[in-house]
Order: structure tokens, then C-alpha cells, then sequence
């Protein structure tokens, strides 16, 4: 069960890399940008799901268009 549930986790965070590219976040922050939705969701005490990650990729995009960076 852990083996699958780290699976699904990884599938989740790579289709949103994928789809934070397609929303013109660029390449080299869409990992750092990812790491720091995890953090933050952990913070809010998100399980990871589809639907921590929608709201991540809300998070991110916003985060973008008011020209801030990702943390190192």
C-alpha cells in the first residue's frame, strides 16, 4: 500500500510539473515551485491528493504572476 501511495504521490506531482509548464511558470522553478507547495501544504496539514495539488497549482500560479521567486 505504501509503495502504491508513493506512487500516486509522484504521478501527482509530475503531472503538475508538467501542467505548470503548459501555464508558462518556467522550467527551471516549476521543481523549487513544487517543493515549496509541499511545504506549504504540509503547513496547512494537506494530505497530498489531486486536490491539495489543484490547490497548489492555484498557490504557484499566483504566486508567479506577482513576480515572486521560489525559495531556494
Amino acid at each position: 500500500m505504501a509503495d502504491e501511495r508513493t506512487r500516486v504521490e509522484i504521478a501527482l506531482r509530475n503531472l503538475t510539473k508538467a501542467r505548470l509548464l503548459t501555464m508558462q511558470v518556467p522550467g527551471f522553478a516549476v521543481g523549487r515551485w513544487c517543493d515549496a507547495w509541499e511545504a506549504e501544504a504540509a503547513r496547512r496539514g494537506l494530505e497530498p491528493s489531486a486536490a491539495s495539488w489543484e490547490d497548489g497549482i492555484r498557490w504557484i500560479v499566483a504566486k508567479v504572476a506577482a513576480g515572486e521567486q521560489p525559495p531556494d
